[in-house]
């Protein structure tokens, strides 16, 4: 399947069948809310069962979220087993195993960005330039804070995100690989063994690989743009948002990225 097809099938495959495509919507609309609920649990901490409140929402939050990740995961995993296959339903059970291997799988694939950035900070003195501006901000009030202090601050945190940028970036483009090798293999190693995932896109064909990254990131963008035209709307226009593009995007993604695993098998 050449690109054009490939994203031409991934766009219209979240329409093939709209009582699943809602059902994902219910979904996120449902997380959102508890979301919504958690914040406010926090932010009225002062008073009874706030507290309660707030850590039931974010019981909740985790387990929707995992619900959204595994059932994307299935969506990946029925179109590597089958292109020409429909959009599956929703297993509860199943997606909860699957969204909490993929939330292990997010915090692997981050976790070393995260090392290098704390690594990087330490090494140029961003955290020591970034307290003393804290402590001066605090402590002098209204007199301004040394601008070759400032300046120290703004110059050891570009290295931070240049660098931490680039090896997120990197680490972002092997987590999508590893997911797709996660919804094949069912293997929460398999996925974590980079090694591999680096020689499967080495399978699919790197120049491939990058030019579907490049249009999978714009159409996301351009996606994710009408969605926050429709947000400028009252009320009614997050619930657009909720109920159909973000179950659009979710379904989309999976799919297109299933199908350009597929790539590897040609």
């Amino acid at each position: 399947m050449d690109i054009v097809e490939l994203f031409k099938d991934s766009l219209i495959f979240p329409t093939k069948d709209w009582n699943k495509f809602f059902i994902l919507g219910i979904v996120i609309l449902v997380l959102s809310i508890v979301s919504i609920l958690g914040a406010f649990g926090l932010a009225l901490r002062q008073y009874i069962g706030a507290d309660i409140m707030a850590a039931i929402s974010f019981i909740l939050l985790f387990i929707l979220s995992v619900i959204v990740f595994g059932y994307a995961l299935s969506i990946t995993r029925e179109t590597i087993k089958n292109e020409d296959g429909d959009i599956p339903a929703l297993d509860l059970i199943t997606n909860i195993i699957d969204g909490i291997k993929v939330f292990v799988l997010r915090i692997v694939y981050y976790i070393i960005p995260a090392i290098v950035a704390l690594i990087i900070a330490f090494a140029t003195g961003a955290f020591n330039n970034l307290y003393r501006v804290l402590v001066l901000s605090f402590a002098s009030g209204a007199n301004p804070i040394p601008q070759d202090l400032l300046l120290s601050l703004v110059f050891s945190i570009i290295p931070v995100f240049f660098i931490g940028g680039i090896v997120l970036l990197i680490f972002s483009v092997l987590l999508l690989a590893a997911v797709a090798v996660l919804a094949e293999t069912g293997s929460l190693m398999a996925a974590i063994n980079m090694l591999d995932v680096f020689k499967k896109i080495g399978e699919i064909g790197w120049g491939s690989y990058i030019i579907w990254l490049i249009i999978y990131v714009i159409l996301i963008f351009a996606i994710a743009m009408i969605s926050a035209f429709f947000e400028a709307i009252p009320f009614v226009g997050i619930i657009i948002v909720l109920l159909f593009f973000r179950p659009y995007m979710e379904i989309f993604a999976a799919r297109t990225l299933g199908l350009i695993y597929n790539e590897s098998k040609k």
